[in-house]
């Protein structure tokens, strides 16, 4: 029987060899990408752990550390 790779998992591995892959070698600052108003993703892994669900996952944590990825910038915003 022939697996077939599902256009999901095709993406993952785009993302990983496209995101990822390249990050592996430069050094992870403390602030990995940030938008001028602050809204920051803390990790080089965000868009990918985003990507497989963990912003609903684990929000506790995605939400202040992956603000980006998890489109959570305005989250602690009380207005």
């Amino acid at each position: 029987m022939i697996k077939t790779i599902c256009i999901q998992q095709l993406q993952l591995i785009l993302l990983f060899f496209t995101e990822v892959v390249p990050q592996l070698s430069s050094p992870q600052t403390s602030k990995f990408k940030c938008l001028p108003n602050g809204c920051c993703d803390e990790h080089q892994w965000c868009r990918f752990w985003a990507s497989i669900g963990e912003c609903t996952a684990n929000p506790d944590w995605m939400t202040g550390n992956c603000q980006l990825a998890c489109n959570t910038c305005n989250a602690g915003i009380k207005g």
